[in-house]
């Protein structure tokens, strides 16, 4: 069960990351300044689901399922 949270974690991280990178694009590039709160949220949600990887990687380590 935990080996398959990671697996669901570490896809919608890869998905994040991707969506955040886009827009960083935007904003550094074409100074659209409209999606800087997109950005703030994707960055939050890349900070939430790196502590919940590292949460299941360190059960998964102490011999959980």
């Amino acid at each position: 069960m935990l080996r398959d949270r990671r697996l669901l974690i570490e896809q919608e991280l890869q998905r994040a990351h991707d969506k955040a990178a886009e827009v960083y694009l935007n904003i550094v590039v074409d100074g659209r300044v409209d999606t800087t709160i997109e950005y703030d949220y994707l960055r939050n949600r890349i900070l939430d689901l790196q502590f919940d990887l590292n949460v299941v990687n360190q059960l998964i380590h102490k011999g959980h399922k």
